[in-house]
């Protein structure tokens, strides 16, 4: 199996990405503690290559490993793709986008256009870095905004908040806004408290790294949905939390995607 990080793209494309935005805001959004939505700050802007090694196999001792601790990273990764379907020229937002891995995955895809948004400026500068490698930067740009107060003048077939919810402490406006935006499919990873888990990830986030952790449960994410106004929610449990596919009303008359073959991780 491959990690989306180095198979080389269809498309040989040249370069195209926007310069980020000056204010970088917390992904907790607004009334966030600041101290909260500092620490999540400060630890994204110094972890862009240990993050995105979670994804690649230059480290083969590495990447297995990874596999093996974190295999609820990748099942997350196949069912994201899963859900997503014929991505053939869709138009994705990527919410926290981080190193882009999705992002660019989605461009190799057959995605029209990807627009990745984070608030750490390092991710950002990592993400345009590989799409550039791979060839993928005419179709995917990385904004550095607040996904909150980014003024979005444009729609989206699919939405993926992958490893974003982790770190908000108010969901609900990000919920809606994401709504607003008519997605057909809107996929999401939220965490969800086990006792192993929950604790090792309490003491490596919050204990060490004074990096804050926000867990859902099932009951919760329904009624979030619902007050959204999302319709066909399907939520997928996994060991360590749960991936959340949906879409909206709005998206009712648009072209349904054409069900996609098996979800392989590429390496």
């Amino acid at each position: 199996m491959k990690s989306p990080a180095n198979d080389r793209p269809k498309n040989n494309v040249p370069c195209r990405v926007d310069s980020p935005s000056p204010r970088p805001s917390p992904a907790g959004g607004e009334g966030d503690a600041p101290s909260a939505a500092d620490s999540v700050r400060r630890y994204f802007a110094t972890v862009p290559q240990q993050w995105d090694a979670l994804y690649s196999h230059e480290s083969r001792l590495r990447y297995a490993v990874n596999r093996w601790l974190r295999s609820g990273l990748f099942r997350r990764y196949e069912l994201t793709f899963e859900r997503c379907g014929d991505l053939t020229g869709a138009r994705v937002l990527d919410v926290g986008c981080g190193t882009g891995r999705y992002s660019i995955e989605c461009a190799k895809r057959g995605a029209g256009r990807v627009v990745g948004i984070d608030f750490a400026p390092s991710m950002i500068e990592f993400s345009r870095s590989v799409a550039r490698e791979l060839q993928v930067d005419d179709v995917c740009q990385f904004l550095c905004d607040d996904f909150l107060a980014h003024p979005f003048d444009e729609a989206f077939d699919v939405v993926l908040a992958l490893g974003f919810f982790d770190y908000v402490r108010h969901p609900e406006p990000v919920l809606r806004k994401i709504a607003g935006l008519g997605p057909r499919t809107f996929v999401a990873s939220y965490p969800r408290f086990t006792p192993f888990w929950g604790l090792q990830r309490h003491v490596r986030y919050y204990w060490i790294r004074r990096c804050p952790i926000f867990n859902y449960t099932e009951r919760q994410l329904e009624r979030l949905y619902h007050e959204a106004a999302f319709d066909s929610v399907d939520v997928v449990k996994s060991s360590t939390g749960y991936v959340v596919a949906a879409g909206t009303h709005r998206a009712a008359r648009r072209p349904k995607p054409k069900a996609s073959g098996p979800c392989v991780l590429r390496v």
